[in-house]
């Protein structure tokens, strides 16, 4: 019989899981979150280098995990994020790690004064997977640069009045003169429904309105106290309920027993009204057939302003009172239907009321949604709601969320559906159409005229480019000056975009229609009264508005510089290339009108006649106060078109930062060619790639790179050439081509520049150009030992150009610019 061996179990000798190793496991089982919290826990334990990295990685992001976690302790509002994203609320309390995996990288905001899609736009020198809030700690700060379009600051916040101030107030009690009851329910919040209770009746003045507050039996025995010894004063009409009524039955209660026949205006606890508000307000109401009226405000869905469907808490450059009275001049007497008002300030007429009832306090017992009830009804019966853009009335609003103000609020939100099946079509549709930003742009257009009046007006396009740099040069020189500055940027056949940098924010002033808003645009231009019109491009819009926006800066009296930046005010064909991209000397009036029969294809859409184009711009050019272009080429062009018209040659500024002189490569048999920026055909991109495909054809020794981008970078990079891809800066640029090491820098334009930003940076660097013959190209580059200008005729021999460059005595141009640097 065999008897059975059972060997002794030994202990493991396997080490146990390390953090780091879990980590990594419950990673690879797809559980980042869990992940990163495992290597949190553990680097603030250990501070170890290594677990750093990780969790960088985790992010997604190039920067240094300790340098996330301190913009984190300084930048991010854990309560600010749940509060704006009610997805991630109800997965998470932990919005930091939701904002580092996720949410920086959705563009999600981190905190009310950080706005990442604007920091993204804003910061051009942000490197790929940097931190946003790591930069802006690092560079921000340090520049005092904002993080947001708006301010760094809160707008209003509520306070405690003085006993002063009660003491100089006027009663607002009901008498014989009364037109209207304004009840203020109250509950919670002392400092919210002091400052509303105050700017109530501090705003009476001579208004016909008297004040009701209603105590919903408050908890807080502060508010108690201040209501009792305030209405013992006389300073308006109290009534402290014996039970605990809830929002909706106190309002009722009080629009039922205690308003007498009067209108009633419904004014939220933490709403702030301002002088006049309530005359601008009753107007709109006496139109018999109109329900309700609610004015505009920083904080109320569609009524929300400088942004609509926004809680708008950060400060504009005006305070809310003077943004009332702003709102008087802009829209006096202006309003939209709607087909529901908002509760916050809520104007309801008697007649209305005693026909269709008060709110409904069973379907809507604690709120959310009664006024949008009231309001449908209202249309149901024939009514109108009606929300004006001449009263804004600054609202608190809820600061934070809780669960079961969600559920109250889809409870009503459910009642409304079921009660009105309409509603929601509705309110999308009203949506949609936006009335209100009709509103909105003329307050924005009054708060520019108020603040920048007499500014500078720059009107330019919105393609980018040299004109772009030479604006941020014009721009920054006003900056230095303390200068106000706007500029009307033209774009998509008929709009226009109001911007005025970090001066104002207007966002009500993009996508203006100059097919219906023309009028809009001039009565903008007659209250800004600038100082001067700065006349850059029109590139982007049709004739028709072309040739009238030529015409209103003409006409209006306002002394205006023109710059030729480009060949517009002689052909739609800007660079003066016929549309299959051939260059032609100075084409004549018939060549540029064979020109339009063709198919255009350089983007332009503002095709006419060149008769009526020269006519036109004969006539804009000649009443000008300055007429500037940047080169004696453009100047040779343009003064036969324009023989009356003075032109004055001022050559762009070097804008280019400061930077060590390029060292020329070791030689060997390959001759290294860079070519700069943003190409398309008219810079040369085709030239480029017949010269890349020659080389690789013929095996020539010429490299290509092209530091920055092309139309067609894909082709190009199929024929051998290098592409560094999009600069951010001049800085990275430079940086860039130098560490390139090129033989020398080709310019392939094939149209005359008016001055050629690019070639500026091979000039900054002293590194050899190779230009065409043509335009400010050759003319900046012809009287320079160490360049060389080619006929432009090589543009269109490929084989003929390649060997001409690799026939260039590459040693006697650095000879010469050794010299150049010793002189």
């Amino acid at each position: 019989m065999r008897i059975p061996v059972f060997s002794k179990s030994r202990p493991s000798t396997k080490p146990p899981e390390t953090e780091l190793q879990r980590a990594h496991r419950t990673r690879d089982a797809g559980d980042i979150w869990g992940a990163f919290t495992i290597l949190r826990a553990e680097y603030e334990k250990q501070r170890s280098e290594e677990i750093a990295t990780e969790l960088s990685s985790l992010i997604g992001t190039s920067s240094r995990y300790v340098d996330v976690l301190s913009a984190m302790e300084s930048h991010f509002d854990n309560n600010f994020y749940l509060n704006s994203n009610p997805d991630v609320r109800g997965a998470t309390k932990d919005g930091d790690i939701h904002y580092l995996l996720y949410g920086w990288k959705e563009n999600r905001n981190p905190s009310p004064f950080f706005d990442n899609a604007f920091y993204r736009d804003r910061n051009a020198d942000l490197k790929p997977g940097e931190f946003l809030l790591s930069h802006f700690a690092k560079r921000g700060n340090a520049t005092g640069s904002r993080a947001n379009p708006v301010s760094d600051h809160y707008w209003f916040e509520p306070f405690s009045p003085t006993d002063e101030q009660w003491s100089k107030l006027s009663a607002a009690t009901i008498n014989d003169d009364t037109e209207a009851v304004v009840i203020i329910p109250v509950y919670k919040g002392y400092e919210e429904t002091m400052t509303s209770i105050y700017h109530a009746v501090s705003s009476r003045g001579n208004d016909r309105y008297s004040l009701l507050v209603i105590n919903d039996r408050s908890p807080d025995d502060a508010i108690n106290a201040t209501l009792r010894s305030l209405a013992a004063k006389g300073l308006f009409e109290y009534h402290a309920s014996v039970i605990n009524r809830g929002f909706v039955q106190t309002c009722n209660y009080a629009i039922k027993e205690l308003s007498g026949n009067h209108d009633v205006v419904l004014l939220n606890s933490d709403a702030y009204v301002f002088p006049g508000w309530f005359n601008r307000l009753k107007a709109h109401a006496i139109d018999p057939t109109v329900a309700t009226v609610t004015p505009l405000s920083n904080n109320a869905t569609i009524c929300s302003y400088p942004l609509a469907h926004r809680d708008n808490f950060l400060a504009l450059e005006c305070t809310p009172e003077q943004l009332d009275a702003l709102a008087a001049n802009a829209n006096r007497g202006l309003a939209v239907e709607t087909p529901t008002g908002v509760g916050f300030c809520f104007y309801m007429s008697r007649n209305a009321i005693n026909k269709i009832g008060a709110l409904d306090s069973d379907a809507f017992k604690v709120g959310y949604g009664e006024e949008n009830d009231f309001c449908m009804r209202a249309l149901n019966h024939g009514y109108k709601n009606l929300i004006v853009g001449d009263v804004f009335v600054f609202h608190t609003g809820s600061v934070s969320f809780s669960a079961i103000k969600e559920e109250n609020f889809n409870k009503g939100q459910k009642a409304l559906e079921v009660n009105h099946p309409n509603y929601s079509p509705l309110v999308r549709g009203h949506i949609m159409a936006d009335p209100e930003l009709h509103l909105r742009r003329r307050l924005d257009m009054e708060r520019l005229s108020a603040a920048l009046c007499g500014a500078t007006v720059f009107v330019t396009h919105k393609w980018g480019g040299g004109i772009n740099t030479y604006l941020k040069q014009q721009i920054e020189a006003l900056k230095k000056k303390k200068s106000n500055f706007v500029t009307l940027q033209v774009h998509d056949g008929c709009r226009i975009t109001v911007n005025t940098g970090y001066g104002l924010f207007v966002p009500n002033l993009a996508n203006i229609d100059l097919r219906n808003e023309f009028g809009l645009v001039a009565e903008m231009i007659y209250k800004l009264s600038p100082k001067l019109f700065h006349v850059n491009s029109f590139a982007g819009i049709d004739w028709h508005w072309h040739k009238k926006l030529l015409e209103l800066i003409s006409e209006s009296g306002i002394p205006y510089k023109y710059v030729g930046h480009d060949y517009s005010s002689i052909s739609h064909h800007y660079q003066l290339l016929r549309p299959d991209n051939i260059y032609v000397p100075i084409p004549s009036i018939q060549e540029r009108r064979a020109w339009s029969t063709m198919i255009e294809n350089s983007g332009s859409i503002d095709i006419c006649d060149p008769d009526e184009r020269l006519e036109a711009y004969t006539d804009f050019l000649e009443k000008a106060a300055a007429v500037e272009v940047p080169s004696k080429a453009a100047n040779a062009i343009l003064a036969r078109e324009f023989p009356r018209v003075t032109f004055n040659v001022v050559p762009h500024d070097d804008h280019l930062p400061d930077f060590p002189i390029a060292t020329r490569r070791a030689k060997d048999k390959r001759i290294k060619v860079a070519v700069i920026g943003a190409i398309g055909p008219h810079k040369g991109s085709d030239v480029l790639t017949a010269l890349a495909v020659d080389a690789k054809n013929r095996n020539l020794e010429l490299v290509y790179t092209l530091v920055g981008y092309s139309s067609n970078d894909d082709l190009l990079r199929s024929h051998g050439v290098s592409i560094t891809g999009p600069y951010h800066t001049e800085a990275e640029a430079l940086d860039i081509l130098s560490r390139t090491q090129p033989d020398f820098v080709l310019i392939p334009s094939i149209w005359p520049e008016t001055f050629c930003y690019a070639l500026s940076m091979a000039l900054k660097l002293l590194i050899p150009p190779v230009v065409f013959d043509i335009g400010a190209q050759a003319e900046r580059v012809s009287p320079l030992a160490w360049g060389v200008t080619l006929p432009i005729s090589l543009a269109y021999a490929p084989r003929k150009l390649s060997e001409t460059l690799l026939g260039i005595d590459i040693d006697k141009l650095w000879d010469a610019r050794e010299g150049r640097i010793a002189a």
